[in-house]
């Protein structure tokens, strides 16, 4: 599992009063590097009740420096294009939000999840709270620094994995039916402990070619298609059987190995206006992280299946 744990420890009750930040990331599985650093706050001001939870204070940081310096110089290339962890990720990320906001900096491409949000759909607990889960997984905690808070969530994710033996991030999502959010230069989607019951897709197995004689030179064999938004020109089953029979591949769902995202008419008017679906948003996280995957609008997708290559 690769992926990167964050916490933030803040100096009042602003959420863009960063004081603190931790980052591990974890490769594999495994811690592979740590990042800690004491922040000063643009308004550095601390309250006497988050002085008592962290123990922080207004001295600690004085010769630190404040956030915008510290993204350009550091923080920026440790979580763009990663997959990020927090327990509470809503406030780690609004933290981030806030004062991402508040120096007038560029929101990162990265997707995120929650460990409390996983944590609920793994095991049965009287609370989710970061102490009462690393209590009962036996992970020791020096509660409210953030490096420490930080590989503790890291390592509650990877034993989620173990005990619902997912082979990757994507696999646990999957089984713990959370869903991802993303941050990208134009906004951000919440991670969401989705209790709704999921519709059943089809998978790619039960699709099978009408033929075993392919032909290669066709532009859609040997090449991986997914699709998002409604095709207007036929329907998602259909168009999905014509990938397989001219010797493609289908992927329910868009990772490293898709070459082409198939975006339905409306789908790729609102994508050309800015707004994207969780699909699309995957997709340049993906290319963020230098993959290649392309877009193709329904029309040329159209040109594919007749045999050119537009």
């Amino acid at each position: 599992m690769n992926f990167v744990a964050l916490d933030f420890e803040t100096a009042n009750s602003s959420r863009g009063s960063v004081c603190s930040i931790g980052l591990v990331e974890f490769e594999q599985g495994h811690k592979k590097n740590e990042y800690y650093r004491l922040v000063k706050p643009k308004r550095n001001y601390f309250s006497p009740m988050n002085i008592n939870i962290h123990g922080i204070t207004k001295q600690d940081v004085e010769d630190a420096y404040e956030f915008d310096e510290l993204w350009k110089k550091e923080i920026k290339d440790l979580m763009e294009g990663k997959f990020l962890i927090a327990h509470n990720a809503q406030f780690d990320m609004g933290v981030l939000r806030a004062v991402l906001d508040q120096y007038y900096l560029s929101y990162p491409m990265l997707a995120y999840n929650c460990t409390v949000n996983i944590s609920k759909k793994t095991w049965q607990l009287p609370k989710y709270n970061l102490k009462a889960v690393t209590d009962h997984l036996g992970i020791q905690l020096n509660h409210h620094h953030a490096l420490d808070d930080a590989r503790a969530a890291g390592e509650i994710l990877i034993k989620a994995g173990e005990h619902l033996e997912a082979t990757d991030i994507k696999d646990l999502v999957n089984k713990t039916g959370t869903i991802n959010g993303m941050m990208h230069d134009t906004g951000y989607e919440p991670a969401r402990l989705n209790r709704k019951k999921r519709t059943r897709m089809p998978e790619a197995k039960s699709y099978v070619a009408a033929t075993t004689e392919f032909d290669r030179a066709h532009p859609c064999y040997g090449s991986s298609f997914a699709f998002t938004g409604k095709l207007d020109g036929m329907k998602r089953e259909e168009a999905v059987q014509r990938v397989i029979n001219a010797g493609g591949q289908w992927h329910h769902d868009i990772d490293s190995n898709t070459n082409y995202v198939v975006v339905g008419n409306k789908a790729y008017e609102n994508y050309l206006a800015g707004k994207k679906s969780n699909k699309l948003e995957r997709m340049e996280t993906l290319l963020s992280q230098g993959h290649s995957i392309e877009v193709l609008a329904e029309k040329d997708f159209m040109k594919k299946l007749k045999g050119s290559s537009i």
